[in-house]
């Protein structure tokens, strides 16, 4: 499928690895030139190193901290300086914290704001500041969780700043429609990345099956299976979307109780 998105510039905040990355192997295999950042060096020459492995070797990468305002705007005034615009901006930037609230520690609640939420206002504001000036506007993605919109055990404040970020985006379509910028997010469920690799058993065995008990599609999802979303999002395709949010979960938050679909398959194949 063609998304008509040949140079056009997609800067992916917190690109380095996971979905971030995914998401910008997506938008180079439509043609669109790339920036992305994270403040992890070592990630960020693994990605360099694949990149170039896949043939991709005009990717604009720095080192950026998602939080850090002025580096993000001098990073976006640099990938306009090089590619002449900014067209897409994805915010996948964030991190999980697996403590109740009770035993969560300012300087923890502080950081789980800034990187999850903080760090999304910072790129919207530095995207928009470019986007202004196309005629046709742009797209900006945010990506949210599934734990927005259920309570996780031992991660209620990741879901609750990430139930924020969702009431940015939609505060940002609001006031950036004028100018033609749509702003979306998505939530996706468990996607196996480094990351969430040791916590997801082993497949084919008993403790995965029941790992994945309220997932309608029985497996964890793959990092591209978020990343071509994101990129959809922006396209022209999505053109009438904005302040949505698009679950990618594997159906993880559709049926309250699954093991009843599971027990009557049989009759629901009649």
């Amino acid at each position: 499928m063609d998304l008509h998105m040949k140079d056009k510039v997609a800067v992916v905040a917190g690109g380095s690895t996971g979905i971030g990355f995914a998401a910008a192997v997506c938008f180079l295999e439509e043609g669109c030139r790339v920036a992305l950042f994270s403040r992890n060096t070592r990630k960020l020459m693994e990605a360099e190193a694949a990149l170039e492995g896949m043939g991709y070797t005009d990717v604009m990468m720095e080192s950026v901290d998602a939080t850090d305002e002025n580096a993000v705007n001098e990073f976006a005034r640099c990938a306009a300086e090089r590619f002449g615009t900014i067209d897409y901006w994805v915010n996948v930037a964030g991190g999980s914290l697996r403590k109740p609230l009770n035993k969560v520690t300012m300087e923890e609640f502080d950081g789980a704001v800034a990187v999850n939420f903080k760090s999304a206002f910072i790129g919207c504001n530095a995207a928009a500041q470019y986007m202004k000036r196309n005629e046709r506007g742009g797209a900006i993605v945010n990506v949210s969780s599934m734990a927005a919109h259920r309570v996780a055990a031992g991660r209620t404040l990741y879901g609750c700043t990430k139930a924020a970020l969702e009431k940015l985006t939609t505060a940002f379509a609001a006031e950036l429609s004028p100018f033609h910028i749509r702003v979306n997010s998505v939530s996706p469920g468990l996607v196996l990345t480094e990351l969430s690799r040791p916590v997801v058993p082993e497949e084919g065995t008993e403790d995965f099956q029941n790992f994945f008990t309220e997932y309608l599609i029985k497996r964890p999802g793959d990092a591209r299976e978020v990343g071509a979303p994101i990129v959809l999002l922006c396209s022209d395709a999505f053109g009438f979307t904005t302040a949505a949010d698009i679950r990618v979960d594997g159906g993880a938050d559709a049926v309250y109780e699954t093991r009843w679909i599971e027990e009557n398959v049989e009759l629901l194949r009649e």
